[in-house]
């Protein structure tokens, strides 16, 4: 069984001379917690890599699927408006100098690739392009930036943001 829990609460001797730990986790682990009560246990503990989950990923896309049905009527701009909100929360970009022919190589690596400079470098024409990564490469802090941005998106096209504030932030670890 695998339990994630956000840092280390309490840790103090008791009288018998052994640690006891509090951690804090999920209300779904609890359920499985409940099952340890008797029995020794081996326990490992790693640092998280705070990737992004799957289930914010999902409900990302769910909200930016009503945003395009409260502002378009139709969901067709699922990708331009995932794209755009990722440019605008620019969480995680990279910015690359190279030839214009490069352009369409990097846009099979990157969700959003936009040209910022043109410049003649030894004879040569060159783009400085400024690539956004898509949210599958975020962890939880650039997942964040992504999430705010779309829940503001939300809010501003008055969409009742009150749930998905609770199930994002939730997912993220995170407080509303």
């Amino acid at each position: 069984m695998k339990i994630s829990a956000k840092g280390l609460k309490t840790a103090f001797k008791e009288f018998t001379g052994e640690a006891m730990l509090t951690f804090k986790c999920s209300r779904n682990a609890l359920e499985n917690l409940e099952k340890l009560k008797s029995g020794d246990y081996e326990l490992s503990i790693t640092k998280s890599s705070k990737k992004r989950t799957g289930q914010q990923n999902a409900l990302l896309w769910e909200l930016i699927g009503q945003i395009c049905m409260k502002e378009d009527g139709n969901r067709a701009g699922d990708i331009e408006l995932y794209c755009q909100l990722i440019e605008e929360a620019g969480v995680k970009c990279e910015y690359i100098m190279s030839l214009p022919e490069a352009e369409e190589g990097l846009k099979r690596v990157f969700r959003v690739v936009k040209v910022i400079d043109d410049r003649m470098y030894m004879g040569q024409r060159f783009y400085v392009y400024k690539c956004f990564f898509g949210s599958s490469t975020m962890n939880t802090k650039e997942m964040g930036g992504l999430i705010d941005k779309t829940i503001e998106r939300a809010e501003a096209v008055g969409i009742d943001t009150d749930y998905w504030k609770e199930v994002l932030y939730e997912s993220e670890g995170r407080n509303s």
